[in-house]
């Protein structure tokens, strides 16, 4: 067994040294092809290169090669080889971008041609959210009025995944599908013989948010905001009723007394953190409620219950805190219409100025 270790990471050292050894030969030749095309001798750079380039190399290596080709083969009035070159530098890092500064004037002008900015991006999300009740009408199982009552903030928590599409740089569309566990209390002082009542409730939801959103797309912190519309399938309902601080109800279920589907509006933002080609996020986000929670054909009055509870008409908001994860699905491709304008007009400035 020791020994299979030791061969084992003998081969595998092995492996390290030719890989290492194979990239800075690879490398030797990438600056003999610079020092070919810098000496104009553009018909030699693609030959020299060849041989690396069926080679598995790192990307930082490949997007310097396809980029040295693309000039090569410019120079050479080679269009479709130099835009394939292109499209292999964009392959090989997605987020290139040419600088008018540094870079030739025909490169810049190819680059317009192509993007690889993600048409679709996958998120996944977890956080915590609490429940704010917006009561529409007071509804008391004894039509007793001198109790006093109050709904309490409760936490919850939350988790999903979702799929954006990019229509360009800065807006998008973007569909979700959450699990969320939400909760809420509500206390009432004063019911019979100035008996208290205690509630917590607890809500699993099913929902599908459907936004849009606008996202800035520069810098390593990127801001976001959005508006939505999501659809909420209630899954349970547990509710525990405490009485004078010390007679436990057992667990109610309220489903049945609960409108199944719901709807809500969304309003929320965050903030994007850059790590290489992926993104981390936080997320604050505001569902406004928009239809009763209650089933008003479908209540139950405990009239001779020792728990006398029954459902306000009520609207339910939550806010959620969330932190995530966003991995681009980044496409290299050329555009239907290239973004030559602001080339051309600083190319006649240029000329103008001469």
């Amino acid at each position: 067994m020791k020994a299979r270790i030791v061969i084992g990471c003998f081969f595998l050292l092995t492996l390290i040294v030719y890989r290492s050894e194979a990239q800075s030969a690879c490398e030797l030749t990438l600056n003999q092809a610079q020092e070919e095309f810098d000496a104009g001798r553009f018909y030699a750079v693609p030959a020299l290169l060849e041989t690396c380039l069926s080679k598995n190399q790192n990307r930082g290596w490949e997007q310097r090669a396809h980029l040295l080709l693309a000039e090569t083969y410019l120079l050479l009035e080679d269009a479709a080889k130099a835009e394939a070159s292109y499209l292999k530098v964009l392959q090989s890092n997605p987020e290139f971008v040419t600088d008018e500064t540094r870079d030739p004037i025909d490169l810049v002008y190819l680059s317009k041609k192509f993007t690889a900015t993600p048409i679709f991006s996958f998120s996944g999300r977890l956080g915590l959210n609490t429940s704010f009740i917006r009561v529409i009408h007071n509804v008391r199982p004894t039509g007793e009025h001198k109790a006093s009552e109050k709904y309490t903030l409760k936490a919850g928590w939350q988790g999903g995944a979702g799929v954006d599409y990019h229509y360009d740089e800065n807006w998008g569309a973007g569909v979700e599908l959450n699990y969320a566990v939400s909760s809420f209390g509500f206390e009432s002082k004063g019911l019979f013989d100035e008996s208290t009542l205690e509630l917590t409730d607890q809500q699993t939801w099913l929902s599908l948010p459907v936004m849009v959103k606008y996202t800035r797309s520069e810098g390593a912190f990127r801001p976001y905001a959005y508006v939505g519309y999501s659809f909420n399938l209630l899954l349970s309902v547990k509710s525990n009723i405490v009485v004078d601080g010390d007679i436990e109800s057992p667990v109610y279920n309220f489903k049945e007394n609960r409108n199944k589907l719901t709807q809500s509006l969304l309003v929320g933002g965050g903030l994007k953190y850059k790590w290489g080609l992926r993104y981390f996020f936080a997320d604050l986000r505001y569902s406004l409620g928009l239809r009763n929670m209650a089933d008003p054909d479908n209540r139950n009055f405990p009239i001779n219950d020792p728990f006398p509870y029954v459902d306000d008409d009520f609207r339910m908001d939550n806010l959620f805190l969330s932190v995530g994860y966003i991995h681009p699905f980044y496409k290299a491709r050329k555009l239907k219409k290239a973004r030559t304008k602001s080339v051309l007009r600083k190319t006649k400035g240029g000329t103008n100025a001469e």
